[in-house]
């Protein structure tokens, strides 16, 4: 019998990729006739092999750090306060970063057979992955932390600040959520293309076109059921601006020109952020890292140049322009001493204190 069940046990990766096969077929013969679309099936297939063609041929994460910013002689000129914002754990976090364990399999399997069911539409959960419900929780629990005491110090940086994502579902989406309260009155989230992760997986490119907001179904849900004290399902539609979404990222382009761009926009005198003193970043870890590698001082050491900012942790910091009085080119630093870890804190490290808990969001979030 101890055989027996050893010999089905080695067999059952074999069961897998057939039942995996099985689930495809079937759901291509019952979906197919009924959502057929030319034009989305084309884009898919544009974009699914594009995103191979990634994978294998990007240089992404293939450059080197701009000069020391503390070696600089350049003076000062101007100075942001900037709070980066990790997006929630995505569909992609939640099927391949948690513990390989047994349970592993069956969750590859269940997000295969929703891929699958994506097949024909404009729409993935790996490409461009999506909020999980874990991460819809976490990005509510922004929300509940600025209305308590802790949140005190994010809620006077927001009052006078200038709203960004990336345009990247999961970062979109977080942002909206975690930030509804201060996105009335036409009050714009800028989605911005030089936002996009560092990286060579296929869930850091886009489905959104050049100067479109990202598709969020998930935040749309949550508002319109009013979860987060907004009474409509549009506002997702309504605050993102995508005027600065210029499209994916190509395969001649790396990290580093996205890090230069997002720092020439902040202190444009002619863009949005010329308005405000602070820039609110939701974002991603890798980008986030990198940042804090490139532009601050090299002989500072700061474990946000090495761990990850937690899934919704909130991090602000002092960003300056340095320019030559004799002119040429400018360049930028993070001032040490201003870094503060408002919510989460990093990876590696206990948390700060949060007001909520992700647990008591997920009801919530099941209850609307």
């Amino acid at each position: 019998m101890l055989q027996g069940l050893m010999s089905l046990l080695g067999q059952l990766p074999v069961l897998y990729v057939l039942l995996l096969g099985l689930s495809v077929l079937v759901m291509l013969i019952i979906l197919t006739p009924a959502r057929l679309d030319l034009a989305s099936a084309q884009r898919k297939a544009v974009l699914c092999a594009y995103g191979a063609a990634y994978v294998v041929l990007s240089r992404d994460t293939n450059f080197q750090l701009p000069p020391d910013p503390g070696k600089s002689s350049a003076t000062s000129t101007a100075k942001k306060r900037i709070v980066f914002v990790r997006h929630g754990e995505s569909a992609w976090n939640e099927c391949f970063n948690r513990r390989l364990d047994l349970s592993f399999p069956a969750r590859l399997i269940s997000y295969l057979w929703q891929e699958a069911v994506l097949l024909l539409c404009v729409d993935s959960l790996f490409i461009d992955s999506p909020l999980s419900p874990e991460g819809i929780a976490q990005a509510r629990l922004i929300e509940q932390f600025l209305e308590g005491e802790e949140g005190e110090e994010l809620r006077r940086l927001c009052v006078s600040a200038v709203f960004t994502c990336s345009s990247l579902r999961r970062a979109a989406s977080t942002a909206i959520l975690g930030f509804v309260r201060f996105l009335g009155g036409g009050r714009p989230v800028w989605v911005l293309s030089c936002l996009q992760e560092i990286s060579r997986n296929v869930d850091t490119l886009a489905l959104a076109a050049p100067c479109c907001a990202p598709c969020l179904p998930e935040a749309g849900a949550v508002i319109g059921a009013g979860a987060v004290g907004c009474g409509s399902a549009a506002l997702p539609t309504q605050c993102l601006q995508a005027a600065f979404n210029k499209g994916n990222k190509s395969l001649g382009s790396h990290g580093a020109h996205r890090l230069e761009a997002f720092c020439d926009w902040v202190f444009s005198p002619c863009g949005p952020a010329a308005l405000q003193p602070n820039v609110v970043v939701t974002g991603h870890s890798l980008w986030f890292r990198t940042f804090f590698q490139a532009y601050l001082p090299h002989s500072v050491y700061h474990e946000c140049k090495q761990a990850k900012i937690v899934n919704c942790g909130v991090v602000a910091f002092d960003l300056e322009l340095l320019q030559n009085p004799g002119g040429g080119p400018h360049e930028y630093r993070v001032v040490p001493e201003s870094i503060v870890t408002i919510k989460g804190g990093f990876e590696g490290k206990k948390p700060a204190a949060a007001h909520g808990s992700v647990s008591a969001a997920r009801k919530a979030v099941k209850s609307d």
